[in-house]
């Protein structure tokens, strides 16, 4: 008898939860799901929370530099004795030093000016960082927010099927496509990670190609001006130094988001050698024709390389990334309607088991198909671009270099440099999960045939460790990493 009045009691209460409104509501909430989810902020914030500790860590490095690079600076000016009146300022000492440079202390005047031209370049490029670091974290902060929302829905979509069916399926077919639906999810997340990633990076690319022809014209420039425009030719060189500083740290930038990527041209190592042979000394090369002329073959083959580097990432992108991505949305897009009517299919069965009536619900997603590439573009943040305030970035002289041949272009890399390590794993379940949950639907058909409580209680609970749905732990547990680090 008790158990009697407990059932009534039971499903009174769920004719309660399970109003209109509910219904309404659980629907809407899918749906704004479905639009948040067109403009996920989980990958962003978990990279650029990642970006934002290693950009901290490098402004302590430089700071550090910093102070043993303004040592040697001091070394240097106390072995240049006719500089008795330099105030340390590159600029200045190099008006100071003027004709007289290819005198007996060329050598002396050489090193002082390089190491006032390196202290400049780091002061440069730790001012640059902690303005970068800055805007990352104000991305950060706006991402944050909108990984909250985004979470909060999950959680309110969660406890409104907690409140549809008691905590438990509805059926075996609404527990297969969740479980289908969640490897399809694991799989986009790993590829538009990797999207953004390389987007990313190609974004860092295209301003360092388009800095370094700045330099490479404001190079050329420099022999026509007269040698006693001691301050003019300061300034073009003092241009040319900033755009390569700015290219070389995009550059870096691009290799910082893709840290498993060996990149087939400009490589850290050529990034280094511009910065010592070329950059640091430039004042010096601006000098002679003959230090010039080697410099700008540095320059020039260096813009060529990041050319090429800039073409590799656009094949990359297009012939596999995108591929990937148009391919994998569209398998997520039929299972998340799948899974949807299943679910509004439940939800008007259960109305009428309790009330006896029919009820019409919406069963279709009512959002726009998404352009791809269009949101891959909008995703991508200029907050880790180097940039030079006031400087051009076109140069119709220096112009592009030409485009290398499919058959000079490097070989695009295997997918697991791509995607990262996981990428065979998730191909390997999602080739395999049809077979297996196909094989679970007949051992049900088989329990169920049997219909002993044994058995139903043991299915039951096997439905039941699967409501903790894979996909929104991973997508909790990132939120929950990246606002940790931020």
């Amino acid at each position: 008898m008790g158990n009697v009045k407990y059932i009534n009691a039971m499903q009174d209460l769920l004719v309660i939860q399970v109003d209109r409104s509910t219904l309404e509501k659980y629907l809407q909430v899918e749906r704004e799901i479905a639009e948040e989810e067109q403009n996920n902020p989980i990958q962003p914030l978990e990279l650029k929370s990642n970006q934002l500790v290693k950009l901290t860590n490098e402004i302590e490095a430089l700071e550090a530099s910093l102070e043993e690079l303004q040592l040697q600076t001091e070394k240097e000016k106390a072995d240049v004795d006719m500089l008795e009146n330099s105030d340390g300022d590159l600029k200045s000492t190099l008006l100071e030093m003027g004709n007289t440079f290819d005198d007996q202390m060329a050598k002396e005047k050489a090193e002082y000016l390089a190491a006032l031209n390196k202290q400049e370049i780091a002061e440069r490029e730790l001012e640059t960082q902690k303005k970068t670091r800055d805007q990352v974290a104000e991305e950060v902060a706006e991402l944050e927010t909108r990984a909250q929302k985004l979470h909060d829905l999950y959680k309110q979509h969660d406890n409104l099927l907690d409140r549809l069916f008691g905590g438990e399926y509805g059926s075996v077919l609404e527990n297969t496509l969740e479980a289908e639906l969640d490897e399809l999810e694991a799989h986009r997340g790993r590829i538009m990670e990797a999207n953004f990633k390389w987007r990313q990076a190609q974004m860092m690319l295209e301003y360092a190609c388009k800095q370094l022809a700045v330099a490479v014209q404001k190079w050329q420039d420099l022999p026509a001006i007269p040698s006693i425009d001691l301050e003019i030719r300061y300034s073009v060189a003092a241009e040319t130094r900033n755009n390569l500083v700015a290219a070389g740290q995009n550059i870096t930038g691009a290799q910082r988001y893709l840290d498993n990527v060996t990149f087939p041209y400009c490589a850290p190592s050529e990034v280094e050698t511009l910065n010592k042979q070329a950059t640091e000394y430039v004042f010096t090369d601006m000098q002679s024709n003959d230090r010039h002329q080697h410099a700008q073959t540095c320059y020039t083959t260096t813009h060529k390389r990041a050319s090429a580097l800039l073409q590799w990432f656009d094949s990359v992108i297009n012939s596999t990334i995108m591929k990937d991505l148009n391919d994998i949305n569209e398998k997520v897009k039929i299972k998340t309607l799948a899974l949807r009517q299943e679910r509004v299919r439940l939800i008007q069965a259960k109305v009428k088991e309790l009330w006896g009536t029919d009820i019409e619900l919406d069963s279709t997603l009512r959002t726009h198909d998404l352009d791809l590439e269009a949101y891959s573009r909008a995703m991508v943040t200029e907050g880790d671009v180097v940039k030079i305030e006031g400087s051009e970035l076109e140069s119709e002289r220096a112009g592009t270099p030409p485009p290398l041949s499919e058959d000079e272009l490097a070989p695009v890399p295997s997918n697991n440099i791509i995607f990262g390590n996981m990428y065979d794993h998730y191909q390997s379940q999602l080739e395999g999960l049809a077979k297996q949950h196909q094989e679970e639907m007949e051992q049900f058909m088989r329990e169920q045939e049997s219909n002993t409580q044994k058995i139903n209680a043991n299915l039951q609970d096997k439905l039941m460790s699967r409501r903790q749905r894979r996909a929104r732990m991973r997508v909790e547990e990132a939120q929950k990493n990246a606002l940790t680090a931020g």
